[in-house]
């Protein structure tokens, strides 16, 4: 069995490079060499529309959340340039108050200037009176406020007249105290202004980057939709040439139907990589015999018993010539195996190429192979 194995091992090999070539998603030839090669063909264009459909949906959520992300910043935007506008209407509000203190300030000024000369000359009447001690000081005061911290002039002034410049100073850093006030708060109001349109342009940016993306995702939504309906197209082909193989599918007298056929190659190829267990007849591991009487059963032949050995499925077929083989017929050798002759079976795919399970598990095969060749009894078609 060792040479068998390393043979099989070659096989595969030279199997596996053919499968390979054989894939395409480009639209499948009306002509193959076999069934299973167009259902190959089949499957795989079949797998890529799945792929396609969920490349479809992951593009389609994506550009979903971009979309509400975009939205949620658009509604931001807005929120931010309606606090922008409350704070310019602020701001002109502030400035109108500022204004406003500002005229008071002038008119208090005009007020203060007025009543400290009338306190000057109520001084100097004083001082005509003899009650001042010392004139120069008191008119050589530069202001209300120098005037009101001169020692000499509370000597001189009445508790009237102390009280009045008191007043004035008060009124005048009341209102320089409200001027500071709302110059604080204006202060306040710009910046929080600015800080808002910072954040506005930031999310502006944001908005137009979500806006890009969403442009990008819808294009390659629309080049994946172009794929996935070729790809549609593909397989309507797939499926047409398979169906022209199997309506062109002549056979002798008795022989199975074109839709038997696709059964029993569509369940055999499930299998491919089970084990190979001596006496096994699936699903999790087959022999020879065991796989194909698995495979007729799962396609609606009735056996009779759970499995029938080689010669038990021989005695079902009708032999044909190697030239007349069709998919779907069972294909015998004769090599010795266990002291028993004639003990291994397959089931032929068309093309020179089988499905049968053997040492590597359930696997194609070359009849064309020099080990497969050597050891190849006969084709059997089931009646």
């Amino acid at each position: 069995m060792t040479g068998k194995r390393m043979m099989k091992t070659a096989v595969a090999a030279v199997l596996a490079l053919a499968v390979v070539g054989a894939v395409s998603v480009k639209p499948v030839p009306a002509k193959a060499t076999s069934l299973s090669e167009l259902q190959q063909k089949q499957a795989q264009l079949q797998q890529k529309s799945k792929s396609l459909d969920s490349q479809l949906q992951q593009l389609k959520n994506n550009k979903a959340q971009q979309q509400q992300y975009k939205e949620a910043l658009d509604a931001k935007i807005v929120n931010l340039e309606q606090q922008i506008d409350s704070k310019n209407t602020q701001i002109q509000q502030l400035d109108a108050d500022i204004l406003t203190k500002q005229t008071q300030i002038a008119a208090k000024q005009k007020d203060v200037d007025a009543d400290f000369q009338k306190l000057k000359e109520r001084v100097y009447a004083l001082y005509l009176t003899g009650e001042a001690s010392d004139l120069e000081i008191i008119l050589n005061a530069k202001n209300i406020m120098d005037l009101a911290d001169k020692a000499e002039l509370l000597q001189v002034i009445s508790k009237h007249d102390t009280d009045l410049m008191n007043a004035l100073k008060n009124d005048m850093n009341s209102i320089a105290q409200q001027k500071a006030d709302i110059e604080k708060n204006r202060k306040a109001a710009s910046d929080a202004k600015t800080s808002l349109e910072q954040n506005s342009q930031q999310l502006t940016v944001l908005s137009n980057q979500a806006a890009q993306l969403i442009t990008s995702l819808t294009k390659s939504e629309q080049e994946a939709a172009k794929e996935q309906a070729q790809s549609r197209i593909d397989q309507s082909a797939a499926a047409a040439a398979v169906a022209e193989f199997l309506a062109s599918y002549t056979s002798s007298s008795g022989a199975m139907s074109s839709g038997q056929v696709s059964a029993i190659v569509s369940i055999a190829s499930k299998y491919l990589g089970r084990p190979y267990s001596w006496g096994a007849c699936g699903p999790n591991s087959f022999d020879c015999s065991g796989f194909v009487s698995y495979v007729l059963r799962q396609s609606g032949w009735n056996l009779g018993a759970s499995r029938l050995g080689c010669d038990g499925l021989r005695g079902l077929c009708s032999i044909v010539s190697s030239s007349s083989a069709r998919p779907g017929d069972l294909v015998f050798y004769n090599y010795t195996y266990g002291g028993l002759p004639n003990s291994h079976v397959g089931i032929y795919l068309g093309g020179g190429r089988a499905i049968q399970c053997d040492d590597g598990g359930v696997e194609y095969v070359s009849l064309s192979s020099s080990y497969w060749s050597s050891h190849f009894a006969c084709f059997g078609r089931l009646r």
